[in-house]
């Protein structure tokens, strides 16, 4: 048979079989890479980033673009520090897992056993050290918010979880405050220099500070964040400079370099061993870290809804720390882990697949609105699984969808008028919402669930948010206080509510974590509410509920509130629309 077959291919009546296309190699993978990074520098909108990519024994590539500061022309280099936010929340687990192999804490432990002073109304249920680690210990999350983090963990005295502890899952800063001080206390040090000793020092991150000083932040990029937070984001909001601030929290402040965060994934990708081959934490405590934590009922934790809409598949499951995906069909069972951070002008993405030994960071100067710079790590992680697998490298992902596509346009067509000034319309097809009035057009951007921010510069202080009828037809809209009702609409158009709100109505504002926070207090449809998204639904004792938080109004001056508190947190009346 064989001598037939090869007298037939030798007389050309049988067709080899084509050769298989070459197997890529690691260097186009990378050069794939870098080709996308300008792209998706640009469609973050941030000043810079700076990406590293690594496997278990070097890093494979450093990519810098952009400015580390636009004002004074400064690139991004390997040496330039961005703040990575809460990626230091798993930094912060290594510290207290190392506690955990010493035998000086117990994970399954109550979090008074360390601190006998801290409190929160748990409904008498013991709020055990791993749920802070995994965010299933129902704290909320930010109900303090200082630049100093111990204050933010005694002021859960006075708050309730928002859950029984171990049941549920919910993001908490101040669950990662709490770990840090029983670090602090265990090590009898400070937080900062327990994870300088545990974890930075013997993973050779000699470039990463555990803390914000203007002399770390010194070599770091210079933050931005948005000039006119005070209202919804343009297309392309006009940037400032991020404050230099102190900033000490085991929940987010550490800075660092791309190369050194290679180090830092290496960690992972050696299952918990250094450069140096020193095991950093047992491997018992290194499962913990990187696998899902379980609720009391033995299920595994994780959020149920979808935390980042640029990544869906972050936080379906949670470790110590980290997002865990071993269930994403992404990445076909391989044990992938990774996390995201914002804080003070910069954003951070990692993910390390520990099954295949690879792992990339992205870093950017740039608030955590509108995204973080996990567009390039995701594709990078994909690019580098098909290269490990020998499969066709993948082409980047398509180009962001117009911002201005509005799939049901035509549901918003009709005239809106409010019971006393001026109407306009919008005219709505498939695809695309314009707001007209008298010869000027703008379009509709969607920002959410029948929110639209336009250009418009009437409407430059709020969303456009509309409203449906029971039959889901949009028939009402609201601009903050202002009410406008179109041919749909056959309900009441004015609301009584009580004249004692009119004290609370106004501009409420303060800094944390050094980036300005304002908030607008408005009556809406006859309720009080913040931003006119949030209800404030009024109790008996004269504060009220938003959500989860309690607000309360004091300090009455000529007659209006003079401030607002959220949970802890203080804002000020400030006399501007």
């Amino acid at each position: 048979m064989r001598v037939v077959l090869a007298s037939l291919l030798a007389l050309g009546l049988v067709a080899p079989s084509p050769a298989p296309p070459p197997r890529p190699t690691l260097a186009a993978a990378i050069a794939a890479i870098r080709a996308y990074a300008p792209r998706a520098m640009e469609e973050q909108g941030t000043p810079g980033l700076s990406v590293a990519i690594t496997d278990r024994a070097h890093t494979l590539a450093i990519i810098t673009l952009g400015m580390a500061n636009r004002e004074a022309r400064t690139p991004v280099t390997p040496r330039t520090r961005f703040a990575i936010g809460s990626l230091t929340k798993a930094m912060t687990s290594i510290a207290l897992l190392e506690l955990r192999d010493a035998h000086r804490v117990s994970l399954r432990a109550p979090v008074q056993r360390y601190l006998p002073w801290f409190s929160i109304h748990s409904g008498g249920a013991p709020i055990l050290v791993h749920e802070l680690l995994s965010h299933t210990a129902g704290l909320p999350d930010d109900y303090s918010a200082t630049l100093g983090y111990l204050y933010s963990v005694y002021a859960l005295h006075s708050a309730h979880t928002l859950f029984t502890p171990g049941t549920d899952w919910s993001y908490s800063n101040d669950g990662y405050a709490t770990v840090g001080e029983i670090v602090a206390v265990l090590d009898h040090r400070r937080w900062s220099e327990s994870l300088q000793a545990r974890v930075l020092d013997p993973l050779g991150m000699s470039h990463t500070s555990p803390v914000f000083t203007p002399e770390t932040l010194e070599s770091a990029a210079t933050g931005y964040e948005f000039r006119d937070d005070d209202r919804p984001a343009p297309l392309h909001p006009a940037l400032v400079p991020s404050r230099v601030i102190d900033f000490v929290d085991p929940a987010g402040s550490v800075l660092s370099t791309p190369g050194d965060m290679a180090r830092y994934l290496r960690f992972y990708l050696n299952r918990g061993v250094t450069d140096g081959g020193r095991r950093l934490i047992s491997r018992s405590s290194f499962e913990r870290l990187t696998h899902p934590d379980v609720y009391r009922n033995g299920r595994p934790a994780g959020s149920s809804v979808t935390v980042l809409d640029e990544a869906p598949q972050f936080y379906r499951q949670y470790g110590f720390g980290l997002a865990v995906f071993g269930k994403d069909p992404q990445y076909g069972g391989d044990h992938v882990i990774g996390h995201t951070g914002g804080i003070s002008g910069y954003t951070a993405c990692f993910q390390a697949d520990i099954t295949r030994g690879f792992g990339v960071i992205g870093m950017a100067n740039l608030v955590e609105e509108p995204l973080h710079p996990c567009a390039i790590v995701v594709y990078a992680m994909r690019v580098l699984r098909a290269q490990s697998l020998g499969q066709p490298l993948p082409a980047p992902p398509p180009p962001p969808p117009n911002p201005a596509d509005v799939s049901n346009g035509q549901a918003y067509s009709g005239t809106y008028t409010p019971v006393s000034g001026r109407a306009f319309s919008v005219v709505g097809v498939p695809g695309r919402a314009t707001l007209t009035d008298g010869g000027r057009s703008y379009a509709l951007y969607p920002r959410g669930t029948d929110l639209f921010w336009t250009p418009d510069p009437r409407f430059a202080l709020f969303l456009l948010h509309f409203g449906r009828n029971a039959s889901g037809n949009v028939d009402e809209m609201t601009y903050g206080g202002t009410w406008f009702g179109n041919q749909r609409y056959f309900g009441p158009r004015t609301w009584r509510y009580p004249s004692v709100w009119n004290r609370y109505v106004g501009r409420y504002e303060n800094d944390f974590w050094g980036s300005p926070n304002v908030t607008r207090v408005i009556v809406v449809k006859g309720a009080l509410t913040l931003d006119g998204l949030q209800r404030l639904v009024p109790r008996s004792d004269g504060s009220f509920a938003a959500g989860t938080s309690t607000v309360r109004f004091g300090a009455i001056a000529a007659g209006q509130a003079q401030r607002m508190t959220i949970d802890d947190i203080r804002l000020y009346r400030v006399d501007l629309p």
